[in-house]
């Protein structure tokens, strides 16, 4: 047996001075591991098949690689530190706090920034020895004094303290005589780990049987038939790195699945047509009102029904608004000008529309003689020149009013006027009137930018532009969409958008 001692406590680290077998300092990795073992006559032997010093050789075998300490309890008098030839479980008391003193006193001989962890192998009863506490609170006794101490202690210290339970359970956890049951435990264990070891989570990490990061399983119960068996796989885990496997086990059994159902829900939820980002195209043709209602059993264009947003009416009566492309057409031919000594080319572009003296001047400057090149260039650089607000005076002059207007100016204004997109779409292109019935009846030109309200539904004007099956089409931004539980309003479009499990945001109101 005395080989077996020597190699033990080789093994165990250094020992205080006077107290065990003298040893080295133990090279392990990890934390220190503080194995405080209950030497009193009422704790059962580790195993039942072996002699307990046997026993706690071999539990210790289980921690290769790590560094240990040992400290043997019992009252105050029979406290030693790495030797376990006294391990005889013939102690006369069971006084925990001078068991968390002594290993507070080893704690301060490491360096600054070792990391520790406490081990307890206890029957969880709380017997300490009278002589030991002759100062008691009014009003407590031997037992309960010692117990508030111990948890009090074990608080100030802030090590990670696991507790194993050897042997049957004695009591209730949440028994009335705390200081002789586990609930003196659990007072122990939330005291040194703090939310870590709430019930719940005690309970989750008992659950999943391994210690997390977050969750972790801090209390442990040793059958008296169980012995090492039991013991290997929980020292083994107390003293490995955390591991997020309950963590990990609880996303992907319960919180992923609810997650991912959640996501399908809200998906169907928001999949119909209108929602966030959605577009409602009306195709106008000039001079041609378009009726609009809004939530009418319709077919869309791809096949689809819905009773949702916006479908076309024949009568007025029925609509919720009304669009219509005015065309506009101002006088550009330049009635009532005096073109008698006006440039054969200057006044050939007279003739055209807007687009035929842009493309003039384009084919001047490519491909035209160097005459109709310089002429070209002297126009446009004067038409450049010319403000917007000039030329839309000069264009939107009336034939009495060109009469005192050079020719040339009206050119140069036109030649602008196909060079300036702004100011084309102010002057030529249709405009769009809306007409709106109810108490906030509207009667305006929508121009884009501009917000509208057409029944239960907000939109944003987002274009105005040639194309489609007709001669413009006005693209309408659903800004408002009214929904079940407001899902559509209060869920980021950007999920909308993803999770909707449509192939598009826009539609055609049919």
């Amino acid at each position: 047996m005395l080989p077996a001692l020597v190699s033990l406590a080789f093994l165990a680290g250094p020992a205080q001075p006077g107290q065990g077998i003298p040893s080295p300092p133990f090279p392990g990795e990890g934390p220190v591991i503080l194995f405080l073992v209950d030497n009193s006559a009422s704790l059962p032997p580790l195993d039942p098949t072996d002699e307990r010093v046997a026993a706690l050789e071999k539990m210790f075998g289980f921690l290769k690689g790590y560094r240990y300490r040992l400290i043997l309890f019992g009252a105050k008098s029979e406290v030693s530190v790495d030797d376990v030839s006294r391990y005889r479980n013939d102690g006369q008391w069971t006084d925990f706090y001078h068991a968390f003193a002594k290993a507070s006193e080893l704690v301060q001989g490491y360096p600054k920034g070792t990391e520790f962890k406490l081990v307890l192998l206890t029957d969880a009863i709380v017997d300490p020895d009278p002589s030991d506490w002759k100062e008691l609170l009014p009003g407590s006794d031997v037992r309960s004094q010692s117990a508030r101490k111990s948890v009090e202690l074990v608080r100030e210290m802030r090590i990670p303290l696991y507790v194993m339970l050897v042997g049957d359970p004695v009591g209730d956890v949440a028994g009335r005589d705390r200081e002789q049951s586990p609930g003196f435990v659990l007072d122990l264990v939330q005291a040194a780990n703090g939310a870590a070891a709430a019930p719940l989570a005690q309970t989750v990490a008992a659950f999943f049987r391994d210690d997390g990061v977050l969750l972790r399983k801090f209390v442990y119960r040793v059958a008296p038939s169980e012995g090492l068996a039991k013991i290997e796989p929980v020292l083994k885990r107390i003293a490995a790195p955390p591991r997020a496997g309950i963590e990990l086990s609880i996303f992907g059994y319960f919180v992923l699945p609810l997650l991912l159902i959640l996501v399908f829900l809200l998906g169907l939820l928001v999949r119909s047509f209108p929602g966030a980002g959605d577009l409602e195209i009306v195709e106008l043709a000039v001079d041609q009102p378009v009726h609009v209602a809004t939530d009418r059993i319709h077919r869309a264009p791809d096949g689809a029904w819905s009773t949702q947003g916006l479908s076309l009416v024949e009568d007025p009566r029925t609509a919720a608004v009304t669009f219509t492309l005015q065309a506009r057409e101002p006088d550009l031919t330049g009635a009532g000008l005096d073109t008698s000594g006006l440039d054969p080319r200057d006044a050939a572009l007279l003739r055209l529309d807007v687009d035929g003296v842009r493309r003039a001047l384009e084919a001047a400057t490519d491909s035209g003689t160097r005459e109709d090149k310089i002429h070209a260039l002297n126009l446009d650089y004067a038409a450049r020149g010319l403000e917007s607000r000039e030329a839309e005076r000069l264009l939107l002059s009336s034939p009495a009013e060109r009469a005192r207007i050079p020719a040339l100016d009206f050119v140069r204004a036109k030649a602008h006027l196909a060079l300036d997109e702004g100011l084309r779409q102010r002057l030529v292109e249709p405009r769009v009137h809306v007409a709106t019935y109810g108490k906030e009846a509207l009667r305006s030109a929508l121009v884009p930018g501009a917000s509208l309200r057409v029944g239960r539904y907000g939109f944003v004007a987002r274009e105005i532009a040639r194309g489609g099956r007709k001669d413009f089409r006005l693209a309408l931004y659903y800004d408002r969409v009214p929904s079940l539980l407001g899902l559509k309003t209060i869920l980021p479009g950007v999920f909308q958008r993803v999770f909707r499990f449509r192939r598009s945001r826009q539609r055609v109101v049919g």
